[in-house]
């Protein structure tokens, strides 16, 4: 299958597509009102459609990656999508949304004979650059044999993780995690700080140590520089958070819901920067 769709070029989506091209996959895009992800990747081989039925109707395999479960339902469920998959075309829904969101479309997908992998991916912004994020895929393993390398293109690890809707279950679990493992960098920070100890000596015996942690390794410079460029964005990690703690119906989570409170309070102001920013109302 070597014709790919792509659907949600933002910070993940647009270098997910180049490491496609640079695999040699049959990129199509569809024309957008922020252009310049278009323009890039048509610069480097891209067709460009005038919208996404003539993407899908172009396509072997789809893929998707928007920024919440409103935007998937909305592009995803729509009538005129749906009736414009080729017959044994396959979805890769790679949004970090809810596990409800994905078998109700995995249901309605199922009712049309179209076939859906279930694949949210982990790694940040670097990773989707590097073509080394992992990928999460719930769905049937027949179904991801055949479009191994599609996803190979854009992950460097692919794990068969269960039915549809378990790929979102681990990816929330990873965010809650994530988003957690922030906040208590944040705090490591602050008291290094008030205890006079140097960031960089912090990083690289703690590196060595048991509190080690990717947040720590990877963000610690970037607080300690209040450099928030996005990157994953906070607003983001606040609805991936927030996820979490809806789906623990019965779990009692008292660290995450006290992070997903964290995080409201963050986005008022800092909703657009990157998930590190979290660590503004933390270092004094």
């Amino acid at each position: 299958m070597k014709k790919v769709g792509f659907i949600g070029l933002g910070a993940m989506g647009l270098p997910m597509a180049q490491n496609l091209l640079k695999q040699g996959f049959e990129l199509q895009v569809a024309q957008h009102v922020n252009p310049d992800p278009v323009i890039v990747l048509q610069k480097q081989g891209a067709q460009v459609h005038s919208n996404l039925v003539e993407v899908i109707r172009s396509s072997e395999v789809v893929i998707s990656i928007l920024p919440t479960d409103q935007e998937l339902n909305e592009v995803l469920l729509s009538e005129e999508i749906i009736a414009a998959f080729q017959e044994n075309a396959i979805l890769i829904e790679m949004t970090s949304g809810s596990p409800d969101a994905i078998k109700n479309l995995d249901r309605v997908y199922r009712e049309n004979g179209i076939r859906i992998l279930d694949a949210p991916v982990s790694g940040g912004t670097s990773g989707a650059e590097n073509g080394t994020l992992t990928a999460m895929v719930g769905g049937d393993p027949f179904t991801l044999n055949e479009v191994e390398e599609v996803i190979g293109a854009m992950a460097k690890n692919v794990y068969s993780v269960g039915d549809v809707s378990t790929g979102k279950a681990i990816k929330a679990i990873n965010q809650m995690l994530a988003g957690i493992h922030m906040i208590a960098t944040s705090e490591a920070i602050s008291l290094a700080k008030e205890l006079d100890v140097d960031t960089a000596i912090l990083k690289e015996v703690i590196g060595d140590s048991s509190g080690q942690s990717w947040m720590l390794m990877n963000k610690l410079d970037s607080i300690v520089n209040q450099q928030f460029d996005p990157g994953f964005k906070l607003k983001l990690m606040k609805k991936d958070v927030q996820i979490a703690v809806d789906e623990g119906r019965t779990s009692v989570l008292p660290i995450a819901s006290l992070a997903l409170q964290l995080y409201k309070l963050a986005e008022k102001e800092d909703g657009e920067l990157d998930f590190a920013a979290i660590s503004k109302n933390l270092i004094h």
